[in-house]
């Protein structure tokens, strides 16, 4: 408004007004009397105020101009302008505002964006998948972890409806119902398909300011793998349970078949002692394996194994050599291909234990009369030792549980054949606290290889 009342302040406009107020001057002057002087006095006077007005509305109208081009890069986001401070003192403090006003909120914008950016980078670092949905079922904000969990991709799922992204008809019950829930809840989830996924969702309804809500926020945590931990260790309860209780059982009855009486039977005596001396070997490698897996847990965790440089030949050789009786019996050929140059940085009597656990399933488990092959080769920084075996194979699903305790594929054939049920769960361990891990590879009906890998 200033800007536009000096800006009508031209030449011409001043002019007519004074060549309107200067007869009026003059009659006065005439009719009070006065003299020709006071008259030229004041025409000058008159020329003088013009020409300063001239120049001060000049002076003001730039000084407007400039503001005005500031505050057009304010508008367009540039911050960094600023007003110089003009030469008129009436226009200092509103150019020193415009200042003010623009560090400030260029201070505010900043911290904004730093503060987005700690909110993106924090969201991004999560491994619970976070989703924002807004009071119309539309997803405003999806995190990696849960674009990851739920299957979907940034492009498909901004501003897009919940049931159009998200296909799970359970999921979409659990989020239109809680949208609507006016506290916080969670429930667990099973998303089937061709990975099973366990999901804990947690939703709460985003509250601002006078308790209005302006949408929910989810938030995803994957409990597959805490899922499949606690099916083992329930497995795991269970089996120990059996495998203690079946010769705990066994010895029990014996002992008390012979306290009735077969004890005066000599040949009786003979065959129940013999079966209770079996049912205690056995109880014996159970409990020796169990201390095993413990030890090389704990041993693992506090990193207390000390390795040396050991000849993988040389273990092989032992492992084989503690092999030999067993694979007389079955006329079982162990075979050893070229394993000489090779060296490892481990514990050589727990290498030699988790060699000798696979190559005796490997005899236990092929025909009488084959072969057992053996072979060590260098591949992508690891010492790999294959144990080869011909025997029936082994079926897709049961692979990724052969590892587990006491899970056993055959229950009936494996007790019939001998162990604990222990030793591949042991070799695990064994390869890990080593900095490695064991392999399987098998194809029903042509045999199995399994795959012992230490770091090079």
């Amino acid at each position: 408004m200033i800007r536009t009342f000096f800006a009508g302040l031209t030449p011409s406009y001043i002019l007519l007004v004074l060549s309107s107020v200067a007869p009026i001057f003059i009659v006065a002057t005439i009719q009070g009397g006065l003299s020709t002087v006071l008259l030229i006095a004041l025409s000058i006077s008159l020329v003088i105020c013009l020409i300063g007005s001239i120049l001060v509305a000049g002076r003001i109208g730039q000084s407007l101009d400039r503001i005005e081009r500031v505050t057009q890069r304010f508008a367009e986001g540039d911050l960094t302008a600023r007003v110089y401070p003009p030469r008129l003192s009436q226009l200092v403090d509103l150019s020193q505002s415009f200042n003010t006003m623009a560090s400030l909120i260029q201070k505010r914008l900043e911290r904004l964006r730093l503060l987005s950016a700690e909110q993106d980078a924090i969201l991004r670092s999560m491994v619970e998948g976070v989703v924002t949905v807004d009071s119309d079922g539309r997803i405003k904000r999806v995190n990696q972890a849960a674009r990851v969990l739920l299957d979907i991709s940034l492009e498909e799922c901004e501003n897009r409806l919940v049931p159009e992204v998200i296909h799970h008809a359970g999921l979409q019950r659990v989020i239109s119902r809680v949208m609507h829930s006016p506290e916080a809840s969670s429930e667990v989830i099973t998303i089937h398909g061709i990975d099973e996924k366990v999901l804990e969702v947690y939703a709460s309804p985003l509250i601002q300011e006078g308790s209005t809500s302006t949408g929910t926020l989810f938030v995803f945590h994957d409990k597959t793998q805490i899922q499949r931990l606690e099916h083992v260790r329930t497995d795991f309860v269970a089996n120990v349970s059996h495998e203690l209780r079946t010769p705990i059982t066994s010895i029990k009855g014996f002992v008390e078949t012979l306290l009735d009486g077969a004890m005066h039977e000599p040949e009786s005596l003979k065959k129940f002692l013999g079966i209770i001396g079996r049912h205690a070997d056995r109880l014996n490698e159970i409990v020796s394996d169990l201390l095993t897996l413990a030890q090389l847990e704990a041993r693992g965790e506090r990193g207390q194994l000390e390795f040396e440089s050991c000849a993988v030949e040389e273990i092989v050789l032992a492992a084989v050599e503690a092999c030999a009786h067993r694979a007389s019996e079955r006329g079982t050929l162990v075979h050893i291909q070229e394993a000489s140059g090779y060296k490892v940085m481990a514990k050589p009597n727990l290498i030699e234990q988790a060699l000798v656990n696979l190559i005796d399933n490997a005899i236990k488990y092929s025909d009488p009369s084959s072969t057992v092959e053996i072979k060590v080769e260098q591949m992508d920084g690891f010492i790999r030792i294959a144990v080869v075996d011909t025997g029936p194979g082994i079926e897709k699903q049961h692979l990724t549980r052969l590892f587990e305790r006491f899970y056993r594929i055959d229950q009936g054939r494996s007790r019939q054949i001998g162990g604990t049920g222990l030793g591949l769960s042991i070799v695990k361990h064994i390869a890990q606290v080593h900095g490695g891990r064991v392999e399987v590879a098998s194809i029903p009906g042509s045999g199995t290889t399994f795959s012992l890998l230490l770091k090079a």
